[in-house]
Parts: C-alpha cells; structure tokens; sequence
C-alpha cells in the first residue's frame, strides 16, 4: 500500500525524520509498509524479537505490559505523527520489551530495524543523522514527561484536545478518538479526574457530551495551554 500525500506529510513532521536532509529522509523513508488495523488488533507481543519501528499515520496505538495477576499497565499511547520502537535502531538481537496493539482503528507504517542498521552502518553522516533524531524524540518524551508532573489536569486534557483540532482558530467539533480511560492513562491521570476536569473545561468554552467535542475558541484553549489564559 502506497502512501498518500498526507501520509508522506506526516511521516515529514515526525521527531525522528523531522531533522534529516531531503535526501536523507528519502532514503530511509521509502523502506517502509503501511500497515491498517483493526481496535484492539496486535502489532508485536512482549518478548517477541524485535523486528520494525512504526510511525502511526492515523488512528492511535497503545503500548502495556500485562501483569501476572492480570492487570495491565499501559506504557503510553501514540498518535498521528508520532514514532514508537525507534530506539532499537542502534542495538542488535533485542526484544520487545513491551507489547503494542491498536486503541482504535489505526495506520501505521512499518521500518524494517534490519534495513535501518545496514543503512546507518554505511554511512557516518546519516548514523549521526538518525542518533540526532532519536535524541529529539527523547527529548520530546521527557518534555510531555515534565508537562504531566509540571501541569494541572485540566491544562494536560486541554494540550490533549488541541491536538485533535483541524482549525487553529474559531469553532472546532470532533468525537474522542479514544476510550476515556485510555486518554487518563496518557495523561497521567485517573479515569475520573479526566472526567471531572473535562467537564471543568467549560468554563474556557468547551463542552464534552458522550465522547463528542465541541471547542467554540480554539484560539482561547489555545492561549491557556500556553499558560497565558491562568
């Protein structure tokens, strides 16, 4: 399956490409599959050899552990945009140390870790290339890391929706892409605390019935979460 023009945007914009030259991020990103699955549907299991790093194109995927007594932990969830497993580009005959399905109906595109490392052990230039990228993305990591010890909930949940917008400014109306508890774990926060602080989020002009959004200023949730609206 071929990638569309806004697949090759995003893929562009992703941390780990965003730092590459043209011919560089053409290399590496023409050796990939698009991938479509469905809710709840497996991309690799704990402790399977790791094989692929993903860039999600749409929809979210999940990562967890599942505890001995049942319960499961999830790791972190990832949206449109983002890149997960790319740490293993730099290490040989590792496993997955968790495991990744999706949270809702997803896309994905599939880097084979094998193709990478011949790649980057071919040239100098494009291994600092792709360590600078990954830098990037685990320096983006332990800034969301600070933001959810640093941030109130309801600014976390605002930072949330806003990702979801398509418009910038004015009225945005979309569904919550995923389960709310799900959302809570991203967050860093209960499943009732989420619900608490989204239902607080009207007073900043954001109604939330059933799982559907409606933002009437973008602009002002915006300004908010930038901290100029506290």
């Amino acid at each position: 399956m071929r990638l569309t023009t806004a697949d090759q945007r995003t893929l562009r914009e992703c941390r780990l490409f965003a730092a590459l030259d043209e011919n560089d991020f053409n290399l590496l990103a023409q050796h990939h599959r698009v991938m479509e699955l469905a809710l709840g549907q497996s991309l690799f299991q704990q402790g399977m050899p790791a094989e692929a790093f993903f860039v999600v194109l749409e929809g979210w995927a999940t990562l967890f552990r599942d505890q001995p007594n049942g319960n499961r932990i999830v790791i972190h969830l990832f949206g449109p945009g983002e890149s997960f497993a790319e740490a293993l580009i730099s290490t040989d005959n590792l496993f997955y140390p968790v495991s990744a399905e999706a949270a809702s109906r997803l896309r994905v595109a599939r880097f084979d870790l094998k193709i990478y490392r011949d790649l980057v052990s071919q040239s100098p230039r494009l291994a600092l290339a792709v360590i600078s990228a990954v830098f990037k993305q685990l320096r983006g990591l332990v800034d969301q890391i600070e933001h959810h010890s640093g941030w109130p909930p309801r600014r976390r949940i605002a930072g949330f929706l806003l990702r979801m917008c398509r418009a910038g400014e004015g009225e945005n109306r979309f569904d919550l892409p995923l389960e709310q508890q799900l959302i809570a774990a991203r967050l860093s926060m209960t499943p009732w605390t989420f619900s608490r602080e989204l239902g607080r989020l009207s007073e900043l002009g954001v109604d939330a019935k059933r799982g559907q959004i409606v933002i009437h200023d973008t602009a002002r949730l915006a300004r908010f979460v930038s901290g100029e609206g506290e």
